[in-house]
């Protein structure tokens, strides 16, 4: 019986190392992305849908608001489809500032929410990529 117990724990030990060193191969095989590399802060994105058409001068104009504006990273205006488009740094401006900025020129901003959109949808939950990514993460080297 002990010989048996003795031979489980080496086996288990070796699935244990063998899959430990194959995670460590598997984080490090690849240029992490230059984003970590750097070690920048994420940017967060909002998608305000307008009330009524844009004409290009309040195109324009909202345009280089939200880019004077602190922490905005990039907007776009599309005027066809009445959307605003910002990516923006969620520590240094809010979404509702941004969506105010908006709103000065007589224009109702909504916030289109991506969660309730129709459509095909990854099977797989989203606690497990995380999982695997974080994994990644902590054992990337370099």
């Amino acid at each position: 019986m002990k010989k048996f117990f003795l031979k489980f724990a080496k086996v288990t030990g070796v699935i244990a190392l063998t899959f430990f060193v194959s995670m460590l191969v598997w984080a490090n095989w690849e240029e992490p992305p230059l984003s970590e590399k750097l070690d920048l802060k994420p940017i967060h994105l909002a998608v305000f849908d307008l009330d009524k058409q844009v004409d290009a001068a309040d195109s324009s104009l909202i345009s280089q608001k939200l880019t004077a504006t602190k922490g905005v990273t990039a907007c776009t205006v599309n005027p066809q489809f009445k959307t605003v488009s910002v990516t923006f740094y969620d520590d240094e401006v809010s979404e509702e500032a941004l969506q105010s900025v908006v709103q000065q020129k007589n224009y109702v901003a909504s916030k289109v929410n991506f969660a309730a959109m129709e459509g095909p949808k990854c099977p797989v939950p989203m606690e497990y990529i995380d999982f695997f990514t974080n994994m990644k993460r902590t054992l990337c080297l370099r």
